[in-house]
C-alpha cells in the first residue's frame, strides 16, 4: 500500500477549517472502484486541507495521477468545496505494513 498527500488550497471564499468529518465523506462519495482506495485521512490546518489517499497503487505516479484525479473529483463535486479550490499534489510514499 502507498501513500499520497494532496492539498486543497482555498482559492477564494472558502474559509477553512471546515468540519474534517464532512471533507472525509465528500472524499469518500469521490472514490470509483478502479480507485483502488483503501483508507482516507482528512486534516483542516488554517490555510489548506491536507487528504491522504491510501492505495493498493504500486506506480508511484499512477498513485499522484489516482490521488490528484480523486480531490479534483471531490472539489468539483461538493458545494463545500467547489468554487474556487485548487488542489496540489503533495507526495507519495511507500508504507510497509
Amino acid at each position: 500500500m502507498r501513500l499520497a498527500m494532496v492539498s486543497i488550497v482555498p482559492n477564494g471564499d472558502l474559509a477553512l477549517p471546515v468540519n474534517e468529518a464532512t471533507v472525509l465523506d465528500t472524499i469518500w462519495a469521490a472514490v470509483r472502484p478502479e480507485d483502488a482506495v483503501e483508507h482516507v485521512s482528512v486534516r483542516v490546518l488554517q490555510r489548506e486541507i491536507v487528504v491522504g489517499v491510501f492505495a493498493a497503487v504500486v506506480d508511484a505516479e499512477r498513485l499522484r495521477t489516482v490521488a490528484l484525479g480523486l480531490v479534483t473529483r471531490a472539489c468539483e463535486m461538493s458545494p463545500l468545496l467547489h468554487g474556487g479550490i485548487v488542489c496540489r499534489d503533495r507526495s507519495v510514499a511507500n508504507l510497509i505494513l
